[in-house]
């Protein structure tokens, strides 16, 4: 059976790992790296790049281990190998990557990596705009794989709005929250809409409310999210004052509050313990809300200072290269 490499946003390993074999039926997790899974599965790739919180994903055509693991000895093993590549025909580059960074290898390196694929496939080189990559990758774990990259990001997510969150991320933040059919599910910092549209597409839910202060996000998410669905909601709303949800409706917050780094705050620990009154006053005694927040030392002290959540778990990742954390909290 064939062996798959997908990454995923850090710090999920054990949420990516748990997810996979509802998502792709018939796979199998060999190994769980931070921010990377190797598996097995049947079927084909398409099913691999169906899967919606994956980065990259690549079929795995070699693996390596050993001691001074260096891309010169990946290289001669595979220049010795007859591989098959599962996308055969199209155009390709060679990319290598060392500690989740691009590496620079010497020119004479790199054109044996390119004449070895040349040798087994019906690819065409193309260094600039290629419709399929070969990686040559080595992990700080103390392994290295060679692979053939399966899908391409996007353009349009590859080009974030500042504070906008990727599309995997705003999964697993869903995934995270446990919905329901009957969930009442609010995420009263909607912004550009990241949140709503993973559940609206992916969860099942009974309510969803996507709120924000600004008019123009409000116009925009009505725009991006279903307007025939009558479960949905699109409402202008400051999230420290939800005057349209009464009290104890909710059963679930997903949310990504200001962090102050792209807005100007002031006291955004106050600003936090305020938001979590108001969480609490919405939300149903056994709901749950899901928080990502990149200032932690301040989300901490509020949830300590409001006394209103009692912290489940926290997840720490990151987000644009920047350190944050999942906070799943329960009414205390």
């Amino acid at each position: 059976m064939a062996e798959y490499i997908s990454t995923f946003p850090t710090g999920f390993g054990d949420v990516a790992a748990q997810a996979l074999p509802s998502l792709l039926p018939g796979a199998r997790v060999l190994r769980v790296y931070d921010g990377l899974l190797q598996y097995t599965c049947p079927g084909g790739h398409s099913g691999v790049n169906s899967v919606p919180f994956f980065n990259n994903s690549y079929r795995a055509l070699r693996f390596f281990q050993g001691e001074r693991l260096a891309f010169p000895r990946m290289v001669a093993e595979i220049e010795a190998s007859k591989l098959r590549y599962p996308l055969p025909e199209g155009t390709f580059r060679v990319r290598f990557s060392q500690s989740n960074q691009f590496a620079g290898v010497e020119k004479q390196l790199s054109l044996r990596a390119e004449n070895a694929v040349l040798r087994s496939s019906r690819l065409t080189l193309d260094r600039l705009n290629p419709s399929t990559e070969l990686w040559y990758v080595l992990r700080d774990e103390g392994f290295g794989f060679y692979g053939q990259l399966l899908r391409k990001r996007a353009a349009t997510e590859k080009n974030l709005r500042p504070g906008e969150l990727r599309p995997e991320f705003a999964w697993l933040l869903c995934h995270m929250g446990q919905p329901t059919r009957e969930s009442a599910i609010i995420d009263p910092f909607a912004g550009h809409g990241a949140i709503p549209m993973q559940i609206a597409r992916h969860f099942p839910f009974g309510r969803l409310v996507a709120g924000d202060i600004d008019p123009e996000q409000v116009q925009a998410l009505r725009q991006a999210l279903p307007r025939d669905d009558p479960r949905i909601q699109v409402c202008r709303e400051d999230a420290l004052r939800l005057a349209g949800v009464e009290n104890g409706s909710i059963d679930l917050i997903l949310t990504d509050p200001p962090w102050g780094y792209y807005e100007s705050m002031e006291g955004i620990a106050l600003f936090y313990e305020n938001m979590l009154k108001e969480f609490r006053r919405i939300l149903k005694p056994g709901g749950r809300a899901v928080v990502l927040c990149a200032r932690k030392e301040e989300f901490t002290h509020a949830v300590c200072s409001s006394r209103v959540f009692a912290v489940e778990r926290i997840i720490h990742t990151l987000v644009n290269g920047k350190k944050a954390g999942v906070y799943i909290l329960r009414p205390s």
